[in-house]
């Protein structure tokens, strides 16, 4: 669950992936840095259980930043493409165009 987003297709413009980008995803992975480094800060002080606590932490939000780094590239190709949808093709069409950055359908 490092980044998640919510967009309805009949609101979609071509440039909607690329405000995505830089508007929402760029501004949560600099989240997860800033509370890398602080996790890192209080490191040099916590005592040892206060360090496992940290630890745990840390290796979480780095597994979100990750997560995060990965989704961005995906998004990031897409966004590149301009891709326009048509609406009456139909949702399964249009879903498959960006299969690579949206959640699976069930």
């Amino acid at each position: 669950g490092g980044f998640r987003a919510l967009f309805y297709m009949h609101r979609y413009t071509p440039d909607l992936l690329a405000r995505l980008r830089t508007e929402y995803v760029h501004p949560q992975q600099e989240r997860y840095r800033n509370q890398l480094e602080r996790i890192d800060e209080a490191m040099q002080t916590a005592d040892m259980r206060e360090q496992a606590v940290l630890r745990k932490k840390h290796k979480k939000i780095s597994e979100q930043l990750a997560e995060t780094n990965a989704y961005e590239e995906k998004v990031h190709h897409l966004a590149d493409q301009m891709i326009e949808i048509d609406l009456d093709d139909g949702v399964k069409h249009n879903y498959a165009l960006f299969q690579d950055v949206l959640a699976e359908i069930k």
